[in-house]
């Protein structure tokens, strides 16, 4: 049984529960009419959504009936999509940074610049694309239209929302560490890199999981190819060269060992995407 604290829309009320926890709760009409004190009894909920630590209830002030009523839809939208529930405190955070862009979209402020926003856009692929269809919906309800820019940050906040992906921290660390691989070999090989190949895209996927089990410790101990690993050496010298200087970088600023295995991996996808921008 759940205590209504208060009506947000039709579909979502800020309630308490048995142990006085404040919860926001998400159900067809389940605020419709409802007052302070009124009972809600759980046949009506759809969805749980909890306050974080850090988030004071008075932020539901400032966030629009409407704006809470079409990120319980982005929500639903991206857990349809990736195929998973996402983390029950999202609502807010979401909430909170969609109700901020529509009002500097309304005052015609500019958002500032993202600058790992094509690192997200191809690290975090299908998160991106729900990020999209978000901002899509947002103009189909709201009649605002946000700025392509948008779909990456909204990419994070589903990224963040699930349970077994990293933290927010890690997310934007593996983004950052992307990004000086990628102006490493720019600025090495004097090229600029297609950010739309497929090529690229196979790179920083690379990437990512590379650096998921390297923050995990689950980089596996085995056998390596010595003779393999010789053979590219001498067949990609230049991309050999590259690929040392960020085993180089990632050992200095961040203490993170790529071994023979690994460096195999990267020489060969340091090659093709210099081969193709070239």
């Amino acid at each position: 049984m759940y205590t209504t604290v208060k009506s947000l829309n039709n579909n979502l009320v800020l309630v308490t529960d048995e142990h006085q926890e404040e919860l926001i709760l998400f159900g067809k009409g389940i605020g419709f009419k409802k007052k302070k004190g009124d009972a809600i009894t759980s046949d009506l909920i759809v969805k749980i959504y909890q306050m974080k630590g850090s988030q004071p209830v008075s932020i539901l002030d400032e966030i629009s009936p409407e704006v809470l009523s079409v990120t319980g839809k982005i929500i639903q939208l991206g857990e349809e999509g990736l195929n998973q529930k996402l983390s029950s405190t999202i609502l807010i955070s979401l909430a909170d940074h969609l109700q901020f862009a529509i009002e500097r979209n309304q005052m015609n402020t500019q958002l500032s610049e993202n600058t790992l926003q094509w690192e997200i856009k191809f690290l975090y692929y299908k998160e991106f694309e729900l990020g999209k269809k978000a901002l899509e919906l947002v103009k189909e309800e709201l009649g605002i239209d946000l700025p392509e820019a948008e779909a990456s940050f909204i990419a994070l906040h589903f990224v963040n929302a699930q349970d077994d992906q990293e933290s927010k921290n890690e997310t934007l660390l593996i983004a950052k560490i992307t990004k000086s691989m990628v102006k490493i070999i720019q600025s090495l090989f004097n090229v600029s890199l297609n950010k739309e190949s497929i090529n690229y895209s196979r790179f920083v996927t690379h990437i990512r999981y590379f650096m998921n089990r390297q923050l995990h410790n689950k980089v596996e101990a085995k056998q390596s190819d010595g003779k393999l690993y010789l053979i590219i050496q001498e067949q990609y010298q230049k991309s050999y060269a590259c690929a040392l200087m960020i085993r180089e970088l990632l050992k200095k600023e961040y203490n993170l060992v790529i071994s023979d295995d690994e460096m195999i991996y990267l020489i060969i996808h340091i090659e093709r995407v210099v081969s193709e921008a070239k």
